[in-house]
């Protein structure tokens, strides 16, 4: 009975214990940042998306507007619309449509929080951090609740991931790579709460 108990408080500690409480506080530059941020004109990319028990696979594109703001595009091959988001140069979020089976509060929380991300919304916010352990180092912008991790090497010549957080775990993962003239050939994220994952591939036209 006494060691079922130690192995119960044992789980319970390690549950709550922060997957980030080993990192130490450091100097970064935060604004090394900027040469990972995509710049996106008219960017297309073939899409694969798993969400709410569904697969959806077509053409998704990032597309700069005249006023600055930011069109993310996601339909099929033949041209029907899954979803049309727009990001304004202030970083409002607007949905100017979606299909039926997506249009769950979680889901356009969820996609809008996983594309602000990737579009590095907020890169001048104020309260940002860093910390690092032996070989990487975790740029933290604080959100209302939890964090968005931007990781990179010790040198900041590398974006090795992206994570969304609590306060002690890892909700979602994403990656950018292979950048060409700042545009990144592959995208990815992976939720760790659910199966969402999405997964995108640069197309040169």
């Amino acid at each position: 009975m006494r060691n079922l108990l130690y192995i119960s408080c044992i789980v319970v500690l390690t549950g709550c214990t922060s997957l980030y409480s080993n990192l130490q506080k450091t100097k970064a530059d935060v604004g090394c940042l900027e040469k990972f941020r995509p710049k996106f004109s008219s960017t297309l990319y073939s899409a694969s998306i798993d969400v709410v028990g569904k697969h959806l696979s077509g053409l998704l594109i990032f597309k700069k507007m005249p006023d600055s703001s930011t069109r993310i595009v996601f339909s099929s091959e033949t041209g029907f619309t899954f979803f049309d988001f727009e990001f304004s140069a202030d970083g409002n979020f607007l949905v100017h449509s979606i299909i039926k089976q997506m249009n769950k509060k979680p889901v356009i929380k969820t996609l809008r929080k996983d594309f602000e991300l990737i579009l590095m919304q907020g890169l001048e916010n104020k309260n940002a951090y860093a910390l690092k352990d032996s070989s990487l180092i975790y740029i933290a912008f604080p959100q209302a609740n939890g964090f968005y991790y931007y990781v990179t090497n010790t040198s900041c010549t590398e974006l090795v991931e992206m994570q969304r957080a609590s306060k002690r775990k890892v909700v979602v993962e994403a990656v950018m790579k292979n950048f060409v003239n700042n545009i990144p050939d592959t995208i990815s994220f992976s939720h760790k709460k659910f199966n969402f994952e999405i997964g995108l591939k640069y197309l040169q036209r």
